[in-house]
């Protein structure tokens, strides 16, 4: 029988398709998970940092109210598999969070073992991360190091840099999310990707250019190699994001 890690949601020979859960509300975000079901996506990024946006509770009640908030969503949605982020203000967040908290409640994720994948960010790494990671895949979740970047496009050979760290922390799957300030940009993703492929071929990989610049990575991408793509029913998490009709036409 497979782990689950072998059999994660994301998987490097074809192109999912995430909706992002962003309600502000519990009665959002279940309505949200509902219509992600009923358009049989293939998984959700769970994002706590939209969740938490303008709450009146303080810091230190956030893990318990999140962690509360998951395993409401597991039970009503068993089979809907589950990608967990709390996205830094650094990398495109809503809400502030100190670094021992956001490793607290990782590791308070990981404890609770109901998602299915983790994000991490790079630029949080710390040892006490690296443990998280690796106690994450003893438990068969998949973690996914990611790179944010809303202002602009860093040189493909930085991006390698960055990718090779991912690597060397022990990511499962790699993600590369990208501002391009001109078409050159997105056309470097778009290659970016392919040699990602070509010198990582079993390793998931999920790259996109974002805003309306980039937004024809989200449904070409899989062409170079991505194995992700994010989609929309109704609010986005990020710009550029495609409705995904559109998405289960093209990948």
């Amino acid at each position: 029988m497979k782990s689950k890690q072998q059999q994660g949601p994301i998987q490097g020979d074809r192109c999912a398709i995430c909706v992002p859960i962003v309600g502000p509300t519990i009665k959002d975000i279940f309505s949200q998970v509902q219509e992600a079901a009923q358009a049989k996506v293939d998984l959700i990024e769970l994002r706590p940092d939209m969740w938490m946006k303008g709450s009146s509770i303080s810091e230190e009640e956030y893990i318990p109210t999140i962690v509360n908030l998951v395993e409401e969503v597991h039970s009503k949605y068993e089979k809907m598999p589950m990608l967990f982020a709390w996205r830094s203000l650094a990398e495109g967040g809503e809400t502030s969070l100190s670094n021992e908290n956001y490793g607290n409640l990782l590791q308070a994720i990981v404890d609770q073992n109901v998602v299915d994948a983790v994000d991490v960010e790079l630029f949080a790494y710390t040892d006490t991360i690296g443990q998280i990671i690796k106690e994450a895949h003893h438990q068969g979740l998949q973690t996914v190091m990611s790179y944010h970047n809303f202002l602009s496009t860093p040189k493909v050979k930085r991006l390698h840099i960055y990718a090779e760290r991912m690597i060397s922390a022990g990511a499962a799957v790699i993600k590369f999310a990208l501002m391009p300030t001109t078409n050159e940009d997105v056309l470097s993703v778009l290659q970016f990707t392919k040699e990602l492929t070509e010198r990582y071929p079993q390793l998931p990989r999920i790259t996109m250019s974002m805003g309306k610049l980039g937004q024809m990575t989200r449904t070409c991408g899989h062409v170079f190699g991505n194995c992700l793509t994010f989609g929309t029913l109704g609010q986005a998490s990020a710009p550029g994001q495609v409705e995904v009709a559109v998405l289960k036409q093209l990948v």
